[in-house]
């Protein structure tokens, strides 16, 4: 899930970067999409970015759910990284480099001195690989282990880590000609289901947003 609206998200980030919480209406948001959640998902666990407006998102649905929030530094937005994926400070953040989109020029930093979107797509990649159960590949026709059929996790992160795990886990090569829109608190679900001569991940939906009304869509 996409984290709720957030200052940040109102400003021009060439200009600026900041690590600031939510709107009010990226709260009403969040609080939307928690009680949408707690309905109608069983989580065995939340995973969130540690960057506010994440952390702040992930909470809201944590206290819904009851479940507990597992905070990962992989799934900061590009950009609030270092190349060697450690996490920028709040104070050293740095404004995007203006008129340059990532995944057009993959391998360019999109920040000064920062990652590029190569590098944030691996950190993101470490991510799914530590998080998915350990099988073998090319065929191997080890089933997953009965502990980890029907596990459901929640990944609160960021329009950028969603799109970065699209091209991870699909296998894209490096240059895009298409870009994935995710709204505020959009939901995506993927499902690791490794079968022998069937793809591992699945795509089930993207940007469910049915628990916001009109007015709340951003």
């Amino acid at each position: 899930m996409r984290h709720g609206q957030s200052h940040v998200n109102l400003a021009d980030l060439t200009l600026s970067h900041r690590d600031e919480p939510l709107t009010e209406k990226g709260v009403a948001q969040a609080t939307a999409a928690a009680e949408y959640i707690s309905e109608h998902l069983t989580l065995d666990g939340i995973f969130a970015s540690t960057v506010a407006r994440a952390d702040q998102t992930a909470r809201l649905v944590s206290e819904a759910t009851s479940v507990a929030v597992t905070p990962d530094p992989r799934l900061r937005e590009i950009g609030t990284a270092y190349p060697d994926g450690t996490p920028v400070a709040q104070t050293d953040l740095r404004p995007y480099v203006p008129k340059m989109w990532g995944t057009q020029r993959p391998y360019e930093p999109v920040t000064e001195g920062g990652e590029s979107w190569m590098q944030f797509r691996s950190r993101v990649g470490s991510f799914l690989e530590s998080t998915v159960p350990v099988r073998g590949r090319f065929g191997d026709p080890t089933p997953l282990s009965p502990d980890h059929d029907n596990e459901h996790y929640l990944v609160v992160c960021h329009a950028g880590v969603i799109e970065a795990m699209f091209e991870y886990v699909f296998e894209k090569g490096p240059w895009s000609a298409v870009a994935i829109h995710t709204s505020h608190t959009g939901l995506t679900h993927l499902q690791y289901s490794p079968m022998v001569d069937m793809p591992d991940w699945w795509l089930h939906y993207h940007n469910r947003i049915v628990h916001l009304s009109e007015d709340l869509i951003t």
